[in-house]
């Protein structure tokens, strides 16, 4: 089982609700999902929808074909309809007026049974998810029980307003509609998923966050990266975070640094734009050898672009962010489990070598909902690092040592004074132009790199290890591309995938390896350049052969990259 259901409309409808409920019923019944919302910049009005990929396998990306268009507006009708399958079906609320009524299915009475049963145009949205069940013959039993959980903290009345318009809703379609649908799930039974949970990219780091013992966070609100920051408030009178809305993105980092300096764990979460006003702060940081954690997810740029589109054009920018030359980690999960791995890992490498981490997201990953199984947050292990032992004595914050790392202490521990510059210094912290001075603090930074690269994780091989051909991917453009991989492996094709999360520094062993035996390297790049193929450029002198980038602030689908190979002559 395959399907792809779409809920379109006007902000302000309650699409995310459909989606989230339908999700929710399935992933109940035990099958995998993948849902992305697409909203355009504005807070009411607008086209938007939300797209919901059900399949008793495990899923990455979205796809191009709908079996079920939900419409709450005649733009999420016109808009859409190309990509209905053959015998796909439209519902739309009766009230709605489409100009080309022959090209629609079926006309509900969504509202109106949500008022007659329910009591509440608000129940609209039970309606809905009542008639999309009927579409596709599913099972109203295991939507009930996913609404009487849903709304167990809201009483039972509640509960069963929302089951019986579900119920109402349902009965009627069943009666009513005649017309073909390209699914029938009347036979189905329970899906090979079992304790699943739906996680969006942005919750799933703020877990990680969480489970690394994150204490403090100040971040300025920017989609969309906002819901990690609002996830982390939650829960930060219980698990004692540190947490504030600062007036800027300087402020935010500044703040960061002075808490980490202090001794907490601290975080800022932006996108580019904020992040560029980073930037002076982020040199900061490396001079004073100050752990911090910074999540960009990235959106369209330049300037506010697209605000709640997606994009991986940030890359090079933050690898070569602010003044000067000194070591920082890059690192691009690609789904909401690894984002959990990478949010923890992120404090542990910025303690571990006191330099910034810096967290690569974007759109697709920031706001996107997988279904995944559960998380064991007993399994984290914190390591602080080299911290200078306790006691009285001289202490040297920027000791020189073998590997460049120089033991920690904070402010008020005993015996002990603290000095930082965002000058060069001596090894006690106070300020220096001596050019010896100089060279050997410079050297200490680049001491850190070698340690660094044996700590980072190297690349992954998807598919066979060797293939004639080898998608090159990082960050969020894993699942589309490695969905086309194992299309493209069943129809015969030789073709695997490099994937890089650890992106920067660069390990280049396997890397250089897969260029060496691969006849056709394609770079796949959510943006205009190819940026991380640059890098690898610039870092290797290894080229590759093809490009397939796509930057309209729409994520890649399987598809969309199997048509950019055949029209690119790789295939």
């Amino acid at each position: 089982m395959d399907i792809t259901l779409q809920i379109g409309g006007e902000a302000g409808q309650g699409i995310n609700t459909v989606g989230d409920l339908l999700a929710q019923v399935f992933v109940k019944a035990g099958f995998h999902t993948f849902t992305i919302n697409d909203a355009e910049s504005r807070i009411r009005g607008g086209y938007n929808y939300t797209q919901i990929r059900v399949s008793d396998n495990p899923i990455h990306a979205p796809v191009d074909d709908l079996d079920v268009i939900v419409a709450f507006s005649d733009d999420a009708v016109i808009k859409p309809r190309n990509k209905l399958a053959n015998d796909g079906v439209i519902v739309f609320d009766d009230n709605v007026e489409f100009k080309d009524i022959e090209a629609c299915h079926y006309a509900a009475p969504l509202q109106k049974v949500a008022k007659e049963i329910g009591g509440h145009v608000r129940m609209t949205n039970a309606a809905a998810l009542g008639a999309v069940l009927a579409m596709l013959k599913f099972p109203i039993e295991l939507a009930e029980e996913t609404l009487s959980s849903i709304f167990k903290k809201k009483g039972e009345k509640v509960i069963s307003s929302n089951v019986a318009v579900a119920r109402a809703m349902y009965d009627r379609t069943l009666e009513e509609f005649s017309g073909p649908c390209s699914q029938n799930l009347s036979t189905i039974q329970q899906g090979p998923g079992i304790d699943k949970m739906l996680l969006t990219g942005n919750r799933a780091m703020a877990l990680g966050a969480m489970a690394a013992n994150l204490k403090w966070i100040s971040s300025y609100p920017m989609s969309p990266s906002t819901a990690l920051f609002q996830d982390i408030i939650t829960y930060s009178r219980d698990l004692e975070i540190g947490t504030i809305q600062t007036e800027d993105e300087i402020a935010s980092i500044c703040m960061a640094l002075g808490a980490s300096y202090a001794g907490a764990r601290s975080m800022v979460t932006t996108s580019g734009g904020g992040f560029s006003l980073m930037v002076e702060a982020v040199g900061l940081g490396a001079m004073a050898e100050i752990p911090i954690v910074i999540y960009n997810a990235q959106r369209a740029g330049p300037s506010t672009g697209l605000p709640t589109r997606t994009e991986q054009a940030d890359l090079l920018f933050m690898a070569f962010a602010s003044q000067g030359e000194f070591p920082r980690i890059m690192l691009a999960p690609k789904d909401p489990l690894e984002g959990f791995d990478v949010a923890v890992r992120a404090f542990d490498l910025a303690d571990k070598f006191q330099v910034p981490v810096m967290i690569l997201g974007d759109q697709h990953l920031a706001d996107s909902t997988w279904s995944t199984p559960p998380i064991d947050v007993t399994k984290v292990k914190i390591d602080r690092g080299s911290l200078s032992s306790k006691g009285s004595g001289d202490y040297e914050r920027y000791k020189l040592t073998n590997d460049g790392v120089s033991p920690r202490a904070f402010p008020g521990d005993p015996g002990k004074v603290v000095v930082s510059s965002s000058n060069v210094h001596f090894e006690d912290g106070h300020i220096t132009e001596d050019p010896d001075v100089r060279n050997a603090m410079v050297q200490k930074f680049l001491k850190k790199i070698p340690n660094i690269l044996d700590a980072l994780e190297p690349p992954k091989i998807y598919g066979p290890e060797k293939a004639d051909v080898t998608l090159l991917t990082w960050g969020s453009s894993w699942g589309a591309a490695n969905e086309a991989v194992e299309i493209l492996h069943k129809d015969g094709v030789s073709i695997n995938q490099l994937h890089f999360c650890d992106i920067y520094p660069l390990r280049t062993e396997l890397l250089t390896s897969v260029f060496g035996q691969v006849k056709k390297i394609i770079a796949v790049e959510q943006n205009a350049t190819s940026q991380l193929a640059k890098l690898i450029r610039m870092e290797t002198g290894l080229d590759v052969h093809h490009h397939v980038n796509k930057y309209d602030g729409r994520p890649m689908t399987p598809g969309w990259i199997i048509q950019q190979l055949k029209e690119g002559g790789v295939l």
